[in-house]
């Protein structure tokens, strides 16, 4: 198992050395080109003083096919020059032509490897590139050969194969080009898909913690709002009327119990299944109200029409707007605050309308907060539900407040 192991590191590091030194393989293969060539000519090409003429036009031919397939994947433009260069040169200087038919496979490698770099318009001139290189190479063997009294059909044949040998070989880079880009872009893809998926998690994340924070923000407010309220009104009468305290502790209470109860079906949502228990609805409002009213709150309820057709959480988004309405009557108009609450009901949805003034008109509402979650979380409250919210002060009454809003019917989403 151990020697599995190390194999498999070994091919692994081996794998990842490859594809971050990918441009080290064309000039170690233009090197080997040269050395393995340069080995099995050396005795028929020597440098020796008196044959430099003859010989040096050789292997400078031979360094300049190295260096054509060196370069070609990072330059080429300049391999194809350099590899023209050559079949020029050799048409020159004859001494320069290669004795050994086999090295012109150099140009094979460097039309492969040209074919598969260059796109687009550059793949006409690979590919004339190639075809000219296979014709001019059959030429040069052909004379280096000496079979130039083979009959015309033979020789036709002949220069058909070899520019037929660097049409396939154009064919084959240009498909591994192709396939090779079309797997980076594949992997692009993926990377980028891979990134949107852990932003749209983060998204879901954030808006998840934002609906946490305001159904935590709605059902405290609410409860620590009555029982401020509550207890203040209980300190500021226990001395004169103490039979008056026993009911604002039994209102603490219910309302301490009921918010202890909306906490834990909010954590059982969250922790069970994805309907969870059931929400408080419009169902749930006259309960509400008898509790914003034993806080002190002067409320009206005005109700017009049959119940409107609301899912669950069109319901759960009236009874939060209305909640959060009367709280914050509670909290800026003060105990003894005057609120209407107006629910009309209609085929296509619900309107609501909550006015709040303080029990004095000459007193004024306390500035509320901008940065506050509550208006905010109304607004947002009725936007997911399909439907608008409106909150500011009521031009018709001094130190009034007023919030209106609408929630289409289910099904009926966007009709206000």
């Amino acid at each position: 198992m151990a020697p599995r192991t190390c194999a498999g590191h070994s091919v692994f590091g081996m794998s990842l050395f490859l594809r971050r030194n990918r441009w080290l393989v064309e000039p170690a293969v233009g090197v080997a080109f040269f050395v393995l060539w340069a080995i099995e000519v050396v005795g028929r090409h020597q440098l020796a003083a008196g044959s430099l003429r003859l010989t040096v036009p050789f292997w400078a031919a031979l360094l300049l096919l190295a260096t054509a397939i060196a370069c070609s994947r990072l330059q080429p433009v300049a391999a194809m020059v350099a590899g023209t260069a050559v079949l020029i040169g050799q048409l020159l200087f004859p001494t320069a032509v290669f004795d050994e038919p086999l090295a012109y496979a150099g140009y094979a490698i460097v039309i492969l490897v040209v074919a598969a770099t260059t796109q687009g318009r550059m793949r006409a001139i690979t590919f004339a590139f190639a075809v000219g290189a296979g014709i001019s190479a059959a030429g040069l063997i052909s004379w280096s050969l000496g079979v130039g009294h083979v009959n015309a059909g033979t020789r036709a044949i002949f220069f058909i194969v070899c520019a037929g040998a660097a049409g396939i070989s154009w064919l084959i880079g240009a498909l591994l080009g192709t396939w090779r880009r079309k797997r980076t872009s594949e992997l692009e893809l993926a990377r980028a898909t891979s990134a949107l998926r852990a932003a749209e998690t983060e998204v879901v994340v954030a808006s998840e913690r934002e609906r946490i924070a305001q159904d935590v923000h709605d059902i405290m407010a609410h409860s620590l709002s009555v029982i401020l309220a509550q207890a203040d009104g209980a300190r500021l009468v226990a001395e004169e009327r103490p039979a008056a305290v026993a009911p604002s502790l039994a209102t603490i209470a219910s309302t301490a119990r009921s918010s202890l109860t909306e906490v834990r079906v909010l954590i059982e949502t969250l922790v069970g299944s994805p309907d969870g228990p059931a929400h408080p609805g419009i169902a749930d409002l006259e309960e509400l109200v008898r509790r914003l009213s034993d806080a002190g709150l002067a409320i009206t309820i005005e109700r017009f029409g049959d119940d409107a057709d609301l899912t669950v959480a069109q319901e759960l988004a009236v009874y939060r707007i209305v909640q959060e309405g009367l709280t914050n009557a509670l909290k800026h108009a003060g105990p003894g605050a005057l609120v209407r609450l107006a629910l009309d009901n209609r085929d296509d949805g619900i309107a609501i309308s909550i006015t709040s003034r303080p029990d004095n008109e000459v007193s004024e509402l306390a500035a509320p907060n901008p940065n506050g979650r509550g208006v905010i979380g109304m607004r947002e409250r009725a936007r997911l539900a399909g439907g608008w919210l409106d909150a500011g002060a009521d031009d018709d009454i001094r130190g009034g407040f007023l919030v209106t809003a609408y929630i289409p019917s289910a099904g009926r989403e966007g009709i206000a």
